[in-house]
């Protein structure tokens, strides 16, 4: 089975992914959907210094912290800026 990660857009969070996560892990696959750090439930650390960088080493954070490989990397809306940060690395 894969690995996928699921990157939010701007106004979400990884809360929106989870009808999507139950069935994709309900099909066997192990998911990850992380909230980026300043947004949704985070926003209370929002500041300046979290931007694009940022959220792209908060889910290369998150690899590491799992030792995924080969990962299915998903992102809606700017999420998509994320993963294609996270692929180009």
């Amino acid at each position: 089975m894969s690995t996928f990660v699921l990157v939010h857009g701007g106004g979400h969070g990884g809360w929106c992914y989870a009808k999507v996560k139950r069935i994709l892990e309900t099909s066997g696959h192990e998911v990850f959907a992380p909230s980026l750090s300043g947004l949704a439930e985070h926003t209370a650390v929002l500041s300046p210094a979290i931007d694009l960088d940022f959220h792209i080493n908060d889910v290369l954070q998150l690899l590491h912290y799992w030792d995924l490989r080969d990962v299915v990397l998903v992102g809606h809306s700017y999420g998509g800026m994320v993963v294609t940060g996270i692929a180009d690395r």
